[in-house]
């Protein structure tokens, strides 16, 4: 009675397997197929290398074959029939593939399938959907047209103008095109020197990549706060703008002065002012301890012309003679500014030398 059992267990147990199996192989072929057989068919631009028995392909893998090319108005319709087990969308495209222009083309199906209505017997891909490439008379035909299109109708003149342009545009260039090619055969003769000059660019820039790394941050940081640099300049701009301004006024009065007095000035520069720069510039250590000596010797000075019948000595400062038509009058105006600051001696007008910016003064007004 046991054995009985286990006999009848074990054969309600591949029963269920085999149904289960049957069940979920039904399923797969209807749900994810379309059952395949004949009746596609796909309205063509031109069946140029398709013929019946012809491979239909997805994706290079054969699904089909051509049954049969047949013309149908302005296109050719061609029918397939496909192998079962598999789905196709109905918005699926048709294209005609070779593999090489001469060879045999198929029909090669585009687009898979994931959802949604499917390709279903006696339904057509249409033209708007379907693509063919270009045949070797039509790439012949094109590239006429634009040998046609590029050349007169003579096609000599074209070639002519060609020939002649040439010629205009190499003449007088012999000498450079000469010298062009001997430095290229040059070149090619020794590439190691070329190839040499490159290693020897970049192992000179090497330390600089290199000290540029190392100093990054600094790099890093100049370029951070540029932003702020720029911007406290902009507000240093006003201050700069009236700097410039009173640097062209103070050219303006230099120009004046060197208008108006240049010929009195300079010979005086170019001599004592010239003399008296080159001895403080030779003897600075004597003038170094002379100033060094000034507080002591300024005393003694002190001390002997503040006492009856001390040591004096006259001083007279260095003058100028102003020989300008109107010297008497600046002179006048000069002396109400600073009494005895000018001296009028029969038309000869003096003027010490430190007093030369009263004399500009004097003369504005």
């Amino acid at each position: 009675m046991k054995k009985n059992r286990k006999v009848a267990l074990v054969s309600a147990a591949v029963v269920a397997i085999a149904a289960s199996s049957a069940v979920g192989y039904a399923a797969s072929t209807d749900g994810g197929g379309s059952g395949g057989g004949s009746g596609f068919c796909a309205d063509m631009p031109d069946a140029i290398g398709l013929y019946p028995g012809n491979p239909v392909t997805q994706m290079g893998y054969k699904v089909g074959k051509v049954d049969s090319v047949h013309p149908a108005g302005d296109h050719v319709r061609v029918t397939f029939t496909l192998d079962a087990g598999r789905a196709y969308p109905a918005d699926v495209k048709a294209v005609t593939r070779s593999k090489s222009l001469l060879a045999d083309r198929s029909l090669e199906l585009v687009g898979n399938y994931t959802s949604g209505p499917k390709l279903a017997a006696g339904q057509c891909v249409p033209t708007s959907r379907s693509f063919a490439p270009k045949s070797i008379s039509q790439i012949a035909g094109s590239a006429a047209d634009f040998i046609d299109a590029m050349s007169p109708n003579d096609h000599k003149k074209s070639f002519q103008e060609a020939v002649d342009g040439f010629d205009k545009a190499m003449h007088g260039n012999g000498e450079l095109a000469d010298e062009m090619m001997q430095h290229a055969a040059q070149a090619m003769q020794s590439p190691n020197q070329f190839v040499a000059d490159i290693g020897s660019i970049i192992h000179n820039m090497a330390p600089m990549s290199d000290e540029a790394l190392r100093k990054w941050s600094t790099i890093q940081s100049i370029l951070d706060q540029a932003p702020a640099i720029s911007a406290d300049g902009a507000d240093l701009w006003p201050g700069t703008e009236k700097l410039a301004y009173g640097i062209g006024f103070t050219v303006a009065t230099l120009y004046m002065i060197q208008r108006d007095y240049g010929s009195d000035l300079w010979p005086l520069m170019d001599g004592p002012v010239t003399d008296a720069i080159h001895l403080a510039a030779t003897h600075s250590k004597d003038l170094a301890g002379l100033v060094d000596s000034i507080p002591s010797v300024a005393s003694v000075l002190r001390q002997q012309s503040q006492s009856p019948g001390g040591l004096a000595v006259a001083y007279r400062p260095p003058t100028v003679q102003v020989n300008a038509p109107n010297a008497g009058q600046m002179c006048d105006v000069l002396n109400q500014m600073t009494a005895g600051s000018c001296t009028n001696a029969g038309g000869r007008v003096q003027v010490p030398a430190l007093r030369l910016l009263d004399l500009v003064v004097a003369k504005g007004k």
